[in-house]
């Protein structure tokens, strides 16, 4: 026999007397197979509760910092560039914010806009101030009754009870676009997921939950799949589809920038956590190529991304999405110029620098953020209603809100969702289990352009 043909034969053996012997124990084959697979050993990234504590602050704040300093830009310029840089904190002269505040106090906010469109691109008409107080903001106080909803009931709060505490909480007449249909909803007894569903809603594509997701990446530091599932409990109160993606693109983002501080990569990592076809995705993919062809020049960018999505204005998730993105990309990891880029693309302009400063924020941690505009941290929160006096969280928060409570509270519950999710703290170290994103099911909003704000 040929030693090769020996071989096989010895093999053939070997493998029969091991068949017939697992036979004779009673033992299956695939019994066998599962004992011997090894259970691959969890690899935890490491993060200190100090510099964990540091990033929540620096995310907050960056929120806070950008919606703030783009705050008298808002729907300004939709469909247009804002034709200045502002360096500093902004607003318009007293005399032409005296002109248009009759028109607010009515409610008329179409009419205070036309007001302030008259003079907007007039930089003379405006001049710097420097802030006492945080302004009352959804950015900001949606998020605040998410998190006091999760301390409320748990980490297993449900959807349902997050909707329920709006109804309780909430000053009706501070709630606007997609929000607003869904605070509707509840009181009709239609309750999330088909809140934010089409024929319930047709915002489903709205920018609200992009804005207003922010918490779940900062309580899911490096776990993209829990801040999905966050995002997908909360995001199917008021949106659906692209507008539920979008805030998983943020919170990836977020989640990430606790351990990686490249905008690029942060832009790249939020496409692993949403539908590859979806509209979000598509768009996301068009701004990095606009910047790859125009690396230096983010107007260019801006003015392609416009050619395609610019049509979609108002309060469309995509459109203000790619602004966001806009401001990542051309920001260099500056939180002054994220929010710069963010605020001069326009359309929804607080807003968007909101969300682009609160990533860079969480990856500069407060600590890396200037004191010029990190001075937010010692001023206290409004919480007065915009109307009549009164709350905006009604019964929860004092007027005005300490970021102290807000930050503990929102360290205090990332640190149970991390243990609950296979982390674990030991010696003032945080370990964080390290998986790879997953990908929700693909949903479309099938409509045509989001309407805009009233």
């Amino acid at each position: 026999m040929k030693k090769k043909e020996a071989s096989l034969f010895c093999r053939v053996v070997l493998l029969i007397a091991i068949s017939g012997f697992l036979s004779s124990c009673g033992c299956s084959e695939t019994k066998v197979t599962q004992e011997a697979q090894v259970a691959p050993e969890v690899q935890y990234r490491k993060l200190s509760l100090e510099d964990y504590e540091d990033k929540v602050a620096g995310g907050w704040l960056g929120q806070a910092i950008g919606v703030l300093f783009a705050g008298p830009t808002e729907f300004l310029w939709p469909g247009e560039m804002v034709p200045f840089d502002l360096e500093d904190w902004y607003t318009m002269k007293p005399e032409i914010m005296a002109e248009a505040a009759p028109f607010l106090e009515k409610g008329d906010w179409a009419a205070m806009m036309e007001i302030k469109k008259k003079y907007k691109n007039d930089k003379n008409n405006w001049q710097t101030y420097t802030p006492t107080i945080m302004s009352n903001q959804d950015d900001l106080y949606i998020e605040f009754l998410f998190l006091h909803s999760i301390q409320k009931n748990g980490l297993d709060v449900t959807g349902k009870q997050m909707a329920e505490d709006w109804v309780k909480y909430l000053e009706p007449r501070q709630i606007w676009g997609a929000n607003k249909a869904a605070y509707e909803n509840f009181k009709k007894g239609v309750w999330p997921p088909e809140s934010g569903r089409h024929p319930n809603s047709n915002l489903g594509n709205a920018i609200d939950f992009q804005i207003e997701s922010d918490l779940f990446g900062l309580i899911s530091p490096g776990m993209p799949r829990v801040s999905n599932a966050w995002a997908d409990k909360a995001g199917h109160i008021m949106n659906y589809g692209d507008g539920v993606y979008a805030g998983m693109a943020m919170d990836a983002m977020y989640g990430e920038a606790f351990f990686e501080s490249d905008p690029r990569k942060l832009v790249e990592y939020s496409l692993k956590v949403i539908p590859a076809e979806s509209g979000y995705a598509e768009m996301v993919r068009d701004v990095i190529a606009a910047h790859d062809r125009s690396p230096d020049d983010w107007q260019a960018a801006w003015r392609e991304i416009h050619v395609k999505w610019g049509k979609n204005l108002g309060l469309d998730v995509r459109t203000n999405g790619a602004y966001v993105y806009l401001g990542l990309l051309y920001g260099n990891g500056e939180i002054w110029k994220t929010m710069n880029v963010s605020m001069r693309s326009g359309l929804d302009s607080d807003c968007n620098p909101s969300s682009s400063a609160g990533i860079v924020g969480t990856a500069l941690g407060l600590s890396g953020i200037p004191e010029k505009w990190a001075m937010l941290r010692n001023l206290p929160i409004d919480n007065s209603s915009f109307f009549g006096g009164g709350s905006t969280l009604k019964e929860i928060y004092p007027n005005p809100i300490s970021w102290d409570d807000i930050l503990d509270a929102t360290v205090e519950v990332g640190k149970k969702n991390i243990l609950a999710n296979g982390g674990k703290i030991e010696n003032g170290t945080i370990y964080i289990p390290h998986r790879t994103p997953t990908v929700p099911p693909l949903e479309q909003v099938v409509l045509g352009e989001i309407p805009q704000p009233e």
